[in-house]
């Protein structure tokens, strides 16, 4: 996985991405959590802002976050002014987080594992972040994928992914494997595809790997 930390890379790999349709996780989650009727979604690791746009589409106010510097004027440039105007961005790698704000949707496409070792704390940031009845999707990398390999990409046993979901009402959990193609060449994928909601009236107890 070394490409990406060659300057640009990420705007490279972004930019082959712009013209697809939204992930099915996305089109799931937006299903389950309903029009966003101006509540506040947080998309992490944005990218390309497909699904950042998908969430604009059906009315949630989005801040979308990524450590890429050209993905924000990308994406603002390929929007309907009324979207734009609910659209905050934040050039912001996982690293550098440190907060967030209360939220009632929280989707991180395939952008966590890049977290690396500070997932966990990542983690605690989202479930603080999400309020009660609030929808969370996300793809998480399996210890049989091929980025197990490199030091700075998060990937977890099914144990480990169980933990992380304490607490949580989880609504799909789909584990997937298989050879196949990344951006970088072939791959083994083995991921773990999450959507999940917070328990309406129950606060979360806390969650970490380990």
């Amino acid at each position: 996985m070394a490409h990406f930390d060659e300057p640009g890379a990420w705007s490279r790999y972004n930019a082959t991405q712009v013209d697809r349709a939204p992930r099915p996780l996305a089109a799931a989650l937006v299903e389950h959590a309903g029009e966003g009727a101006g509540r506040l979604a947080l998309d992490l690791g944005f990218g390309a802002g497909v699904e950042t746009a998908l969430l604009l589409d059906h009315g949630w106010r989005v801040l979308a976050i990524d450590g890429d510097p050209a993905a924000g004027e990308s994406l603002t440039a390929r929007l309907p002014a009324g979207q734009a105007e609910r659209l905050t961005v934040r050039t912001e790698t996982f690293a550098e987080l440190d907060a967030l704000p209360p939220a009632h949707l929280v989707h991180a496409g395939r952008s966590l594992p890049y977290a690396g070792a500070r997932l966990p704390r990542l983690w605690q940031l989202i479930r603080g972040a999400l309020l009660p009845g609030g929808w969370m999707a996300c793809d998480l990398f399996g210890e049989r994928d091929t980025t197990a390999d490199a030091d700075d990409i998060a990937t977890l046993t099914d144990a480990e992914v169980d933990r992380l979901l304490t607490g949580l009402d989880v609504v799909r959990h789909e584990v997937q494997e298989a050879d196949g193609a990344a951006y970088a060449g072939p791959q083994h994928w083995h991921t773990h595809s999450v959507l999940a909601r917070r328990p309406p009236t129950v606060r979360l107890p806390g969650s970490q790997l380990g």
